[in-house]
C-alpha cells in the first residue's frame, strides 16, 4: 500500500537565516524515512501555466495530512493561510489530520496574534522543533499523527463506517473498551476510534465463558449510541467480522467466479447463520440481497424452489438475465439461502436457470450432511460457537438497538 501524502505547508525566503530551511529539509527526509510522501509546492513544483493557488489546490487535494512548519514568515503568509484554511474544511468533513512544528523564533503567543489564529491552528497538534535537531523526537511526536493518516488509507467501508459510529462514542468510553480488547490506547480521539474499529472487526472466536469474552464487554462499553439504527450496525458488523471467519467468506466469494454451478452448502442449524456468512463476504457495510426461500410442501422440491427464487426475484425487480446481470454489477449477488440439502440434479437445474446474478447459500444441519452435487462446502462453526453468534446478536439488539431504551 503506498503510503500518505503529506502537505507540507510552509513560507522560507531564499537568504532567510532562521530555522524554516533547516526544518524544511528535515521535514522532507523525515517523512520519506517514514513512508510517506512530501507534497510540496513552490517555484520549482509548477509546471508551465499552472497558477500558484490551483497547484496549492491539486496538492491539498492529493494529500491525506498537512504539516505546518510555524516559522515568523508562516505567521505572515496569506498561502500558510489559504492552506490552513483548506485543511480546515477537510478536517471538518473527513477529519484531515494536522500538525504544527513550531521553530524556535515562534511561540504560540505569536501564533495566537497572526492572521492564522482565526483558523484555530492551536486546536491540531504542536510538536516544538528542538534547537539541535533532534530529529528522533520529532518522529516520535509526529508518529501519531502518521499513523492516522495510514488509517485513512484502509479502503474497507466496513472499517470506515465503524469508525464513523465511533465518533459518538466519549473518549473514557473508548479507553475502556480498547483496555478490553487490547488495542494499543492512543491520545489522539481519531487514531482511537480506528485502532478500535479494527479490533473490533478483527477475528476473534467466542469464549464459552460470557464472563471472558472481550467482544462483547466492549460493546457494552460502547453501546448504546444515539440512533438505534446504529447501534443495530455496529453490533451486526462487530460480531459478524469477529466470529465468521474470514476465509469461508473468501470462499464464498469466490463460488461466484468459479466456472462450476454458483452453489455453497453451509453446515448450520440456523439461517441466521447464513445471513451472517453473506454479509461477511459482502465487505460492505450492507450485505448483499439475500432471502431464505422455503421449499413449498405439496410441489416437489425442485418446482417449489424455481417457483419460490422467481416470486422473490420479482420482488427486487430483476426477471431475466439481463437485469441480473445489472443487478450483480450494481449491487452484487442476488444470494438464495435454502434450508434444504441440494442433490445434484437440484444443482444442474439451478445453474441451467440461473446462470448469473444469483448465488444459492444451502443450509444443511451438520448431522445431515452428506448433499450430492457440484458445489462449495464451506466449514460451518462448531454449535455452540454458531450459537453464541446468533444469541449475542438478538440479545444486544434487543438491548440497545430498539427504539425504546431500558
Amino acid at each position: 500500500m503506498p503510503g500518505p501524502h503529506v502537505f507540507l505547508s510552509r513560507s522560507e525566503p531564499l537568504d532567510c537565516p532562521c530555522s524554516c530551511w533547516p526544518a524544511r529539509r528535515a521535514m522532507e527526509e523525515l517523512l520519506r524515512a517514514e513512508g510517506c510522501a512530501p507534497v510540496v509546492v513552490d517555484r520549482e513544483s509548477l509546471v508551465p501555466g499552472q497558477e500558484w493557488m490551483e497547484a496549492i489546490s491539486d496538492g491539498m487535494g492529493s494529500a491525506h495530512g498537512m504539516l505546518l512548519i510555524v516559522s515568523v514568515h508562516a505567521l505572515k503568509s496569506e498561502h500558510v493561510q489559504n492552506e490552513l484554511a483548506m485543511a480546515e474544511l477537510r478536517n471538518r468533513t473527513d477529519g484531515f489530520p494536522v500538525i504544527l512544528l513550531m521553530l524556535p523564533e515562534v511561540d504560540l503567543k505569536a501564533l495566537e496574534r497572526s492572521g492564522l489564529n482565526s483558523l484555530n491552528p492551536s486546536r491540531r497538534q504542536t510538536v516544538e522543533w528542538p534547537e539541535r535537531g533532534d530529529l528522533e523526537a520529532v518522529r516520535r511526536d509526529i508518529a501519531p499523527q502518521l499513523e492516522l493518516m495510514r488509517a485513512g488509507l484502509n479502503d474497507s467501508r466496513v472499517h470506515h463506517q465503524v469508525v464513523r459510529h465511533l465518533r459518538e462514542v466519549p473518549d473514557r468510553s473508548l479507553d475502556r473498551a480498547s483496555v478490553t480488547l487490547g488495542v494499543p490506547l492512543a491520545g489522539l480521539s481519531p487514531l482511537k476510534q480506528h485502532r478500535l474499529a479494527s479490533g473490533l472487526l478483527a477475528e476473534r472466536p467466542s469464549e464459552q465463558e460470557a464472563d471472558a469474552d472481550p467482544l462483547r464487554a466492549a460493546l457494552t462499553e460502547l453501546l448504546p449510541l444515539p440512533g438505534p439504527g446504529d447501534s443495530r450496525e455496529l453490533i451486526e458488523l462487530s460480531v459478524t467480522h469477529a466470529r465468521v471467519p474470514g476465509a469461508e467468506a473468501d470462499r464464498l466469494r469466490e463460488t461466484l467466479c468459479g466456472a462450476g454451478p454458483r452453489v455453497a452448502v453451509l453446515p448450520a442449524r440456523s439461517t441466521d447463520t447464513a445471513r451472517r456468512y453473506v454479509h461477511r463476504a459482502t465487505e460492505q457495510p450492507l450485505a448483499w440481497d439475500h432471502f431464505v426461500v422455503p421449499i413449498t410442501a405439496g410441489t416437489g422440491v425442485l418446482d417449489g424452489l424455481l417457483e419460490g427464487i422467481r416470486d422473490l426475484l420479482e420482488d427486487v425487480d430483476v426477471y431475466d438475465e439481463e437485469t441480473l446481470r445489472e443487478h450483480e454489477r450494481d449491487f452484487g449477488p442476488v444470494v438464495v439461502i435454502v434450508p434444504h440439502p441440494p442433490d445434484s440434479d437440484l444443482v444442474r437445474a439451478l445453474d441451467t436457470e440461473f446462470p448469473v446474478g444469483v448465488l444459492f447459500l444451502f443450509v444443511v444441519d451438520g448431522d445431515l450432511l452428506g448433499a450430492a452435487g457440484a458445489h462449495t462446502l464451506l466449514d460451518g462453526l462448531p454449535a455452540w460457537r454458531e450459537e453464541e453468534m446468533n444469541r449475542t446478536v438478538r440479545r444486544f439488539v434487543r438491548k440497545y438497538a430498539t427504539s425504546r431504551q431500558n
